[in-house]
């Protein structure tokens, strides 16, 4: 069974250097990071004069008998237990190639740590749609109960129906938004997003769901 872990974490923007710092301290070495945006309503930023609200997603790769240090120290860095500060949460890896998994397990020997298992029945919801139906997501969602959330942009490469402006053909911009919501919660809230801007719909979106391993920053939603 393969034993590492895709690690989130959620913040706003302007903390690379501490999270890098953070990272290589806690032995961590294949990062990345990502820009974003909270999923805060257009028509509620226009009403109160607000710009967007711009958001970092650092992705890295660590290994299950680190995962309870690495996100202890996470919260404890950047203060997750305060609302409104971050999120971070590991995906279990069903396989990765045995360099990666080798170096990983050579660069923890010595530093393993007995973890207590969770069950914390949360799930990250991914919804993909055209761009322009990001507030059809949100009030999906929180018509099901749940709030918040981050949006990145991206693009379709291979249209079935590409736009063409003097004939050339663009490819659709899409908006990939970011939920966690509780297994409690779950399908009632892909219900919502299929039933608001699903494939049938002009949206074209696509819902799908991953278990969480582990995760902090929602205990306050408990």
């Amino acid at each position: 069974m393969n034993n590492i872990k895709l690690f989130f974490v959620i913040l706003d923007e302007g903390y690379d250097k501490k999270m890098n710092a953070l990272l290589n301290r806690l032995g961590v070495k294949v990062k990345l990071v990502l820009s974003a945006s909270g999923t805060a309503s257009p028509s509620i930023l226009d009403y109160f004069g607000l710009v967007e609200t711009k958001k970092s997603i650092y992705i890295s790769i660590i290994l299950d008998e680190t995962q309870n240090k690495v996100i202890q120290k996470i919260k404890g860095a950047f203060n997750l237990e305060k609302e409104g500060t971050g999120i971070a949460f590991a995906l279990p890896i069903s396989s990765s190639n045995k360099f990666l998994s080798d170096t990983l397990k050579k660069n923890a020997e010595g530093k393993k740590e007995k973890m207590e298992k969770k069950n914390c029945a949360y799930h990250l919801l991914i919804t993909m749609v055209l761009e322009g139906y990001l507030e059809s997501v949100l009030t999906a969602v929180k018509r099901a109960g749940c709030l918040g959330g981050t949006v990145i942009k991206g693009r379709e490469l291979a249209s079935m129906i590409p736009k063409k402006i003097l004939g050339i053909s663009i490819e659709p911009e899409r908006e990939i938004i970011f939920n966690i919501v509780h297994e409690k919660d779950r399908q009632k809230v892909m219900d919502e997003i299929t039933k608001s801007v699903g494939i049938k719909t002009e949206a074209k979106g696509i819902c799908l769901s991953l278990p969480v391993d582990d995760v902090v920053g929602l205990e306050r939603y408990e």
